[in-house]
């Protein structure tokens, strides 16, 4: 059973406390990667994502918990992306540094550029810290000045090398949400047009219509190039650009992706869940071959979606669903050191990696947001 109480203990007693001793008091910020066993790589790289994220999440958890040990760490992360991560002379922030803070990746990309954004924008949403809206802002204007062309958001050099293209759906998405972040934070123009636009990509040229999926990667002029379906990115698009629509206010884009919406998340429960989720969730189909890999984000969004799913549409098997993933990833992803391992075979092996329970892109975000977001939600 779903219960706030539990999903709080865990994010309090489990999550926090895994985090918070992953703080580097020496250079700043926190460790880079942390195996299976809980061994810190103390030296291992800090990648913009997993640092931004973290930025992210203990701004999240301050402004549901209201812990002032929590805003001292988010002013904390802040403070050390700035002054390490972003970059003070052509804007945007730097893909990787050493662990003690010198460059090592300077290339600019927009995910990353979008989760600064978010993670920012969320700190400064708690803090009303000005140096925080003013790098908000410099992103914000970033993106779309540089990173934005006439066919949306490129893929300034592949992280994803799944399959040849130029653009991501996982970009796109991010962007939207780095996006609605801001919006509430500045309620400006400017970023209120840009989301519209991120929103209204996905009605013309991201959604599949007959397939009822978002296509995952596309050409220079966003056309699709792949035929998969991510499991794990359908059902987080379900509820993240619902949320992102609701923020945005306009009736017009909400009423043309609600519909969608649902026939994405429903397309993902019919197709890749395993007994109902009791097993988990496929990580993807990419032509017509299931890969079934179970990864920890996927299980994480789908309860988030679940749960969004059973509040618009009272549809009690969604919180079955819901339950049945919960105890899953209860059973078979929760480790003995608080944080979730990242992956499962179809065995329900753990799949060990020297970044298994916090890496460059293994992080609080997914189950830390399902946390906070279950609580914010559930009766």
């Amino acid at each position: 059973m779903l219960n706030k109480t539990e999903i709080k203990e865990h994010l309090a007693n489990d999550l926090i406390p895994f985090w918070n001793n992953l703080r580097d008091t020496e250079n700043g910020g926190y460790y880079g990667s942390v195996d299976a066993e809980n061994n810190i790589n103390k030296k291992a790289v800090k990648s913009a994502i997993l640092q931004t994220r973290i930025l992210w999440f203990y701004s999240s958890c301050y402004k549901l918990l209201q812990d002032e040990k929590l805003l001292e760490s988010a002013k904390s992360q802040f403070e050390f992306i700035k002054k390490y991560m972003l970059d003070p002379d052509d804007g945007g922030i730097y893909f990787t540094i050493e662990h003690d803070g010198k460059i090592k990746d300077s290339r600019k990309h927009t995910y990353a550029m979008a989760f600064a954004l978010y993670s920012i924008s969320a700190y400064y949403s708690i803090s009303k810290d000005e140096s925080a809206l003013n790098s908000a802002d410099k992103l914000f204007n970033l993106i779309e000045n540089k990173y934005k062309d006439e066919y949306g958001y490129p893929e300034p050099f592949i992280i994803d090398t799944h399959i040849e293209h130029n653009r991501t759906m996982n970009t796109l998405l991010h962007v939207i949400e780095a996006y609605t972040e801001y919006y509430q934070a500045v309620k400006a123009e400017e970023a209120r047009k840009a989301l519209e636009y991120a929103l209204n990509l996905v009605i013309n040229k991201a959604y599949n219509d007959k397939l009822s999926r978002i296509e995952c990667y596309y050409d220079e002029f966003m056309n699709p190039v792949s035929n998969i379906l991510s499991y794990g990115h359908d059902i987080e698009s379900s509820w993240l650009i619902y949320r992102a629509c609701e923020v945005l206010g306009n009736d017009v884009i909400t009423k043309n992706l609600s519909p969608k919406l649902e026939k994405i998340a429903q397309n993902v429960i019919s197709k890749g869940f395993i007994d109902d989720g009791k097993d988990g969730i496929y990580y993807e189909c990419k032509d017509g071959a299931e890969n079934k890999k179970r990864a920890w984000w996927v299980m994480a969004e789908a309860a988030v979606a679940l749960v969004h799913q059973y509040n618009l549409y009272k549809n009690d098997k969604s919180m079955v669903l819901a339950e049945n993933i919960w105890n899953y990833i209860k059973a078979s992803f929760i480790s003995p050191y608080g944080e979730w391992h990242s992956h499962l075979n179809d065995n329900g092996e753990l799949i060990k990696d020297s970044s298994d329970l916090c890496g460059e892109w293994k992080c609080p975000y997914h189950n830390g947001r399902m946390c906070l977001e279950l609580l914010k939600n559930l009766n």
